[in-house]
């Protein structure tokens, strides 16, 4: 045992003492006393009645800095921003109630690991509210002037892509960290289950990663979050804001055929994907078009040609997304209160 200097930094406050630096690592707990007065007076490796838990957060060998916290605490901003941005659809308390739920899931001894709050649902919510705020930056007047027409192209892509965020699990993984961990076990082996004895290795790799996408892949997320989070009526506004007529090539002509609903939905999946993978280029009504709420596509196939129509873009997307974060915070609280039920 090596009993050295250090200096704690607790609640705002800097406090000399001794003890052995060998316990001290990022995520180490040390139980601490407080006096009457609520001044740090002991620190210690033991629990003791009347202590608390305080995490090692980070060190500073230099001078032997250890910063020391209780918890993981939000700071009051967030909770505003949040509330700026989707009031409209949640209360205030509710907010408060969810961030709280969430930042009650960040584990003490693992504070200081990046993973802690990526897997977090707080790191869903944060990177959405960064997502925004660059689509309503990207829709200032003089920004949409100098990117003449490639600014719809992008904000509808980058608002889509939060649909997969807000679909996704919280605890979202890749395929080779889900390989290898110890807290998805069951998944793994519900995933086994569908090899057969006649499937040779490459057949059971794909049957296993099948099922991971089913429950991890950007398209499943894109879906659940259409079919599980979006409220119903916006779900409906949003797909009827999208046209497409697929017409029979001359000189067959036929009567146009508008598209399902679930057709629309892979649309929209589908110009998600084709902005980011093939750089697909859809151009709005543009400045020769005075700039019109409409921008129609036409393509051509083997036997058929289409023509898709979006109006009102993208302040629909805006909309479905500030909604859906709304209903993202309500359900992910609900899921965090059932599972402390279940049995």
């Amino acid at each position: 045992m090596s009993v050295n200097s250090v200096t704690f930094g607790i609640e705002g406050k800097r406090v000399l003492t001794q003890y052995d630096r060998d316990q001290l690592r990022l995520g180490s707990i040390v139980y601490v006393r407080f006096s009457s007065e609520k001044e740090p007076v002991a620190f210690s490796q033991r629990s003791s009645e009347g202590t608390i838990a305080y995490a090692v957060r980070w060190i500073a060998p230099s001078e032997w800095h250890v910063e020391l916290v209780p918890e993981f605490r939000l700071r009051p901003e967030f909770a505003q921003r949040v509330h700026d941005e989707i009031g409209e659809y949640i209360s205030r308390n509710q907010i408060d109630a969810a961030l709280t739920a969430f930042a009650s899931r960040v584990r003490l001894e693992h504070f200081y690991k990046t993973s802690e709050l990526r897997n977090n649902p707080l790191s869903v919510v944060f990177t959405v509210l960064e997502r925004l705020h660059v689509c309503h930056q990207l829709q200032r007047p003089e920004v949409r002037r100098a990117l003449f027409g490639y600014d719809e192209p992008l904000l509808s892509y980058l608002y889509l892509t939060c649909f997969d965020r807000l679909g996704q699990p919280a605890d979202w993984l890749g395929f080779g960290n889900w390989l290898k961990s110890s807290r998805h076990k069951d998944e793994r082996e519900k995933a086994t289950q569908q090899i057969s004895s006649t499937d040779n290795i490459i057949d059971a790799v794909q049957l296993v990663h099948s099922y991971y996408t089913s429950l991890y892949g950007v398209k499943s997320s894109f879906f659940r979050f259409l079919h599980e989070i979006l409220p119903s009526e916006v779900h409906r506004e949003l797909l009827r804001t999208v046209e497409i007529h697929i017409l029979t090539n001359p000189p067959q002509l036929t009567e146009r055929r508008e598209v399902s609903d679930a057709e629309k939905e892979i649309y929209l999946f589908k110009r998600r994907n084709d902005y980011t993978h093939k750089a697909d280029f859809r151009p709005p009504g543009g400045e020769w078009l005075g700039r019109s709420y409409v921008n129609p596509v036409q393509e051509f196939h083997t036997d058929h040609w289409t023509t898709i129509r979006t109006i009102g873009w993208p302040e629909i997307l805006d909309k479905v997304v500030r909604v859906g974060l709304a209903r993202y915070l309500l359900r992910s609280q609900e899921e965090q209160k059932s599972s402390r039920i279940a049995p």
